[in-house]
């Protein structure tokens, strides 16, 4: 009998595809409807709440899809270049094996107590993401990939280190000035006020997160086919486990320039600074000197410079790829349909159930529009109305805009966060999907829980 094929995985830009038909079909399926957009005393594009009216059908044609690639690439030019540029850094970074030797050694003496390190790791990165950008620490995902495979889990765990703790910090909106601080200029609440609950609603996300992360990563390290990539050449060959090198002392000298890097973008990160083109900047120059510190010929800093902007090739093409869905469903002018529907869905509901489902449509809505502070500047104008109306407090609609927007971006394969992230890992996103969707739910019950405790306290 022959023996049944196995079923192959679906590359990530397959699934892309796949979403920007959907895109396509929903241009059919919506009717186009807009509201007249105003420009306010600072300068901000806003929404006119009152002016939605219907306007002529516009469907994109299906085949029509290969024609958004590159404008997408265009919108997304800021996160790629970043992108290239750090992973060209990186790249010199690992030839000189410091990271390596600095993980292996860190390996040996926490034998037995690996979690330790994910979960500080995810504390730490749950920390910086609190006023910082969530994209510009997309490079990173190689260190967490780094120290996963010296610590004996595997890309996924790699990924998580970085990317679910920077998750909560960036989600909860304490001081996220692109998200939050546009929100609550919409909604005339003074930048930043109520950040108190919002740090207080990082701790039940961080535990669970934490702890849903290491269970895995534990369950890994006993039995890797339990992994979800067991058995996936992901490509990483340079984060070969076999011959973990040792810390030696020709490393101290890039150990002191890594070093100083990372802190000056900590650093920078915290000021609420730091941008993609600083980021891109900074790991440049770490590279360069790096290989400088490691007594490296200028040939082969180039050569390594431009193998580590290689691997960053194929995340970056993801991006644009799903830069193009926003695209499509912009010019099927069906997005402020959809919001406006959504929103008068809030009348019919119990008043401690209304942030929960203003919460679960602007889960719906950042399937349209994945920019936070692009999703805010089109339905805050909305929805601080119907919060007014429906009697909410507008600290409330905040933090459910912040939620919604915020945890949202991990599920998603046409979020530049999740591609960044798990492109960085060669990780296919059907994947990444089964491993995230559970957490994702568990974010979803707790968000509900504490923005219904939101309403009860009069947040």
């Amino acid at each position: 009998m022959n023996k049944k094929k196995k079923m192959e995985i679906p590359h990530s830009l397959v699934i892309i595809a796949v979403v920007m038909l959907l895109a396509c079909a929903l241009t059919y399926l919506v009717p186009a409807g807009a509201y007249d957009r105003v420009t306010s005393e600072s300068g901000q594009t806003m929404v006119d709440p009152t002016s939605f009216h219907y306007t002529e059908q516009n469907p994109v044609n299906p085949l029509t899809i290969l024609s958004f690639i590159y404008p997408g690439l265009s919108s997304a030019g800021s996160i790629i270049f970043a992108l290239l540029c750090a992973g060209g850094g990186l790249g010199i970074a690992l030839d000189t094996n410091a990271l390596q030797g600095i993980a292996g050694t860190i390996s040996r003496k926490v034998k037995g107590r690996e979690w330790v390190v994910v979960a500080t790791i995810m504390v730490m990165f749950a920390l910086i993401c609190i006023p910082a950008g969530f994209n510009s620490w997309i490079p990173f995902a190689t260190v967490g990939l780094v120290m996963s495979a010296a610590l004996g889990f595997d890309a996924i765990v790699g990924v998580s280190m970085i990317m679910l703790g920077g998750s909560v910090g960036f989600s909860c909106g304490a001081m996220n000035l692109s998200n939050t601080g546009t929100a609550q200029t919409i909604a005339e609440l003074p930048i930043f006020s109520g950040m108190g609950y919002r740090l207080f609603c990082m701790i039940p996300f961080l535990i669970v997160t934490i702890i849903y992360v290491v269970r895995y990563a534990l369950k890994v390290k006993a039995d890797p086919t339990k992994s979800y990539v067991y058995g996936i050449d992901l490509g990483l060959d340079q984060l070969n486990t076999d011959h973990i090198p040792n810390f030696e002392k020709k490393h101290i000298p890039v150990t002191i320039v890594i070093a100083f890097f990372l802190i000056l973008m900590i650093y920078e990160g915290v000021k609420g600074e730091l941008d993609l083109e600083m980021s891109g900047t900074l790991f440049v120059y770490m590279g360069v000197l790096s290989g400088i510190a490691n007594r490296m010929h200028p040939n082969a800093i180039c050569k390594s410079f431009v193998k580590g902007a290689k691997g960053m090739a194929s995340t970056s093409m993801m991006i644009g790829f799903a830069y193009g869905i926003t695209l499509i469903i912009n010019q099927g002018g069906i997005m402020d349909t959809i919001v406006y529907n959504l929103a008068n869905i809030l009348n019919y509901v119990p008043q401690l159930l209304q942030a929960p489902v203003m919460f679960l449509m602007h889960i719906v809505i950042n399937f349209f529009v994945t920019s936070g502070s692009g999703q805010a500047a089109i339905t805050m104008p909305i929805m601080v109305p119907v919060a007014d109306l429906v009697g909410m407090s507008r600290q409330t609609a905040v933090l459910a805009f912040n939620f919604g927007d915020g945890f949202c971006n991990f599920i998603l394969p046409h979020a530049a966060a999740t591609m960044g992230f798990v492109g960085a890992g060669n990780i296919p996103f059907s994947r990444w999907f089964r491993f995230i969707i559970k957490l994702f739910g568990i974010w979803v019950v707790i968000g509900c829980m504490l923005l219904m405790l939101a309403t009860v306290i009069g947040y």
